[in-house]
């Protein structure tokens, strides 16, 4: 079975000058703003001696488990993490930020659709995008589906001379927002804005109770608008086994493109899971 989609050869040589470094980067410093009768089947039976057979009952739909109590902080060592452990055909689809209210809304109808495990990583400053999705989101979250990271409330680079204390503060009002919309907690995963970060840093998240920092080894490049023949030709490189896919709901290309994805996926039988199947976390620990 081939490992890439079929695409146009012509267009993967022009695309050549894309390259990985810029395929690779993080979310770009240009967030906007979030703009806002009765059925007669058998009726004609007439024997009165002979008792009629009801009908079987249909199944009852199958109920996902209700989620855990959300458990305290655990504090500890950070460590990084940016692909999957060892060889496995396992991709995890990890989608940030939020500020386009019609491309959050196609990767929630994406995931709803498609049953593929995705982990969501928004920011709380774009809440009032997010939080019309969570009676849908929720019992994704609760089938174990989709997963909830931590991003920051503010989306702001946490190398750029912030005090301790601010940083806190931006980690925990996001991760409020979270509990109270998805009724989740999003420790232990954060994904530092921009992917910037040290040991510094690492350290006051770990003490949050964040000992996973997420960063990413395939990307989408979708931080700043491209174009659709872009994304694909990134999407065919990149979405291989062991990837940690790094994406944005940020700009509506993507939206015309869920088939050529879920294609390239069932094609190269690469296996979606959420970070936590990935990596053996949990939410019920956090």
């Amino acid at each position: 079975m081939s490992w890439h989609q079929p695409l146009d050869r012509r267009l993967l040589l022009s695309l050549l000058s894309i390259g990985a470094a810029q395929a690779l980067i993080g979310c770009a410093n240009d967030h906007s703003t979030a703009s806002p009768a009765p059925g007669t089947a058998g009726a004609t039976a007439t024997t009165t001696t002979a008792a009629t057979t009801p009908a079987p009952l249909a199944a009852p739909e199958a109920t996902p488990p209700a989620l855990p109590p959300i458990p305290p902080p655990h504090p500890g060592p950070p460590k990084v993490v940016s692909r999957a452990p060892g060889q496995t055909r396992r991709i995890a689809l990890t989608i940030d930020d939020g500020y386009d209210a019609q491309t959050v809304a196609g990767y929630v109808e994406f995931a709803q659709r498609s049953k593929i495990a995705i982990t969501f990583s928004p920011n709380g400053a774009y809440s009032a995008v997010w939080n019309r999705h969570a009676d849908v989101l929720r019992p994704l979250v609760e089938a174990g589906q989709v997963q909830i990271g931590n991003h920051t409330w503010s989306h702001k680079d946490l190398l750029a001379h912030r005090a301790d204390a601010a940083i806190r503060a931006d980690v925990e009002r996001n991760e409020q927002w979270i509990q109270s919309t998805f009724g989740i907690t999003s420790r232990p995963w954060f994904r530092p804005p921009y992917g910037s970060h040290n040991h510094h840093v690492d350290a006051l998240v770990g003490e949050l109770g964040y000992t996973k920092v997420l960063l990413w080894n395939g990307s989408f490049g979708d931080s700043t608008l491209i174009t659709p023949a872009q994304l694909l030709a990134l999407a065919s490189q990149y979405l291989q086994p062991g990837t940690v896919m790094l994406g944005h709901a940020n700009h509506n290309t993507i939206l015309g493109l869920f088939a050529n994805v879920e294609q390239l996926i069932a094609e190269r039988q690469l296996e979606p899971v959420t970070l936590d199947t990935m990596f053996g976390t949990s939410r019920a620990i956090g």
